[in-house]
C-alpha cells in the first residue's frame, strides 16, 4: 500500500511542463518495454485500489474551435471546445474504460438498445437496427414513425450524485465507485483562443468530454432511464422502442395506421422527457424531428403536435439526416448515396489542387 502511495504522490508532483511534451510516439516507445508497461500498469491499478484519481491528470487544456458552416459565430454555441489532456493520464483512462466496458457487456448492466459508448457497437450498427426494425414492420403490413430528440450540453450536465449511484446500483465494487467519486471533482482547465490562454478555471461539472472514460461512464448513466422507460411503456400498452446512440435518442412506433402512431409517439415523448428531467438532464426540443417510413407512394406525412409539453409542432422532411444516414420514406437510400458520392468526387478534385506534377504535395503524399 505505501509503494501505490508513493507512484501517485510522485504522479502528482510532476511538473505541468513534463508530461504534456509526452506523445503517443513516445509513449509507444515506452510500452516495448515490459518493465514499463508493467509500471503503468502497477499505477492505473493503485488508482484504482487507493480511491484516488492525480491532481496532474485533472488539469487539461481546452482549445476553442469554431464548428463550421454556422451563419454566424455570436454565441458559444456556434464554437466547440477541444480538450486536451496529459497523454499518461489518458492512457491509463483507457485501460480502466476497457475493464469497465468487458464487466458491462459480461454482466448485462446496460440496456441492449443502446449502441454507443460501448467496444465493436457504432453509428453503422445503429442505421443497420433501425433499417432492419422499419423492414420487420412492413413484413407485417405496419408503418413506421420514429421521434428523434437530443439531449442538451449531456456530458456538461451529467449530475455527479446519481452517477455513483447508478454504479453502486449496477454492482461495481466500492473501491471503484469511491475512485470515480474522486475522479469526478477536483478538475481544472485552461481556455485557448489563438494566441491566448487563460488562468486555470473550475470544471467540477458532469464528465471530460474528451476522456476516454466519457463514453461508457454516460452510456451507465443513461441506462437507467432506458429500463425505466421501458417498464412505463409497458404499463401503458405503449408499442414504443427506443434506441439511444450517446446523447442522441429515438422512438420508434409501428402500426397500421398514423393515428396510432401519432397517439404513442405523444405519450412516449412525454415519459421520455419527464425520466430525463428526473435525471437532472433537459430534452433540446427544438432539435427534435419526426418521420415516417412507408412503402406506400405519397404517402400520408401528418404533424405531431408537442406543444401540450411544450415541445415544438413537429413537421417530416422529405429526406431525414441523422448520424450521418439520410433517410427517406422507402428506404431507397438514393439521397444518401448521392450525397456521399458527390462529396468523395469533390475531395478528388479538390486534392487535385494540392499539388502536380511540378510542384505541391506529391502523389503519395495525396
Amino acid at each position: 500500500m505505501l509503494e501505490m502511495s508513493e507512484a501517485l504522490k510522485a504522479c502528482s508532483n510532476v511538473s505541468a511542463s513534463g508530461p504534456d511534451h509526452i506523445t503517443w510516439y513516445y509513449l509507444k516507445s515506452i510500452l516495448a518495454d515490459d518493465i514499463c508497461a508493467f509500471g503503468i500498469l502497477f499505477l492505473a491499478n493503485s488508482c484504482i485500489t487507493l480511491r484516488h484519481w492525480p491532481r496532474h491528470f485533472k488539469e487539461s487544456v481546452s482549445v476553442i474551435i469554431p464548428k463550421l458552416g454556422k451563419p454566424a459565430y455570436d454565441t458559444p454555441k456556434a464554437f466547440r471546445p477541444i480538450v486536451l489532456l496529459n497523454t499518461l493520464g489518458k492512457l491509463i483512462e483507457k485501460v480502466i474504460a476497457r475493464r469497465l466496458q468487458f464487466d458491462t457487456v459480461k454482466h448485462s448492466v446496460l440496456h441492449p438498445n443502446q449502441l454507443s459508448g460501448i467496444a465493436q457497437r457504432s453509428t453503422e450498427d445503429f442505421g443497420l437496427f433501425l433499417t432492419h426494425l422499419v423492414c420487420s414492420g412492413w413484413a407485417k403490413g405496419l408503418k413506421t414513425g420514429v421521434v428523434a430528440f437530443d439531449i442538451a450540453q449531456f456530458f456538461l450536465f451529467l449530475n455527479h450524485s446519481i452517477l455513483t449511484a447508478v454504479l453502486r446500483h449496477s454492482g461495481f465494487a466500492d473501491c471503484l465507485v469511491d475512485f470515480f467519486s474522486d475522479y469526478l471533482i477536483g478538475r481544472s482547465t485552461q481556455y485557448a483562443w489563438n494566441s491566448f490562454l487563460s488562468h486555470a478555471c473550475d470544471a467540477d461539472v458532469g464528465v471530460g468530454q474528451g476522456s476516454a472514460l466519457s463514453p461508457i461512464l454516460s452510456a451507465l448513466y443513461i441506462a437507467p432511464l432506458l429500463h425505466l422507460f421501458e417498464r412505463q411503456a409497458q404499463a401503458l400498452n405503449l408499442d414504443t422502442s427506443t434506441l439511444s446512440y450517446i446523447d442522441d435518442g429515438l422512438l420508434v412506433s409501428q402500426g397500421r395506421m398514423y393515428n396510432k402512431t401519432l397517439s404513442e409517439l405523444t405519450s412516449s415523448y412525454s415519459i421520455v422527457s419527464d425520466l430525463i428531467a428526473s435525471f437532472g438532464l433537459v430534452i433540446e426540443h427544438d432539435k427534435s424531428e419526426i418521420f415516417y417510413f412507408s412503402r406506400v407512394h405519397n404517402d400520408s406525412n401528418p404533424e405531431l403536435d408537442l406543444s401540450a409539453i411544450g415541445a415544438p409542432i413537429l413537421k417530416p422532411k422529405t429526406y431525414w439526416q441523422y448520424l450521418g444516414f439520410y433517410f427517406d420514406q422507402r428506404l431507397s437510400f438514393k439521397e444518401h448515396v448521392q450525397f456521399y458520392s458527390t462529396k468523395a468526387l469533390t475531395t478528388v478534385k479538390a486534392i487535385g489542387m494540392l499539388g502536380n506534377s511540378s510542384r505541391g504535395l506529391l502523389p503519395l503524399q495525396k
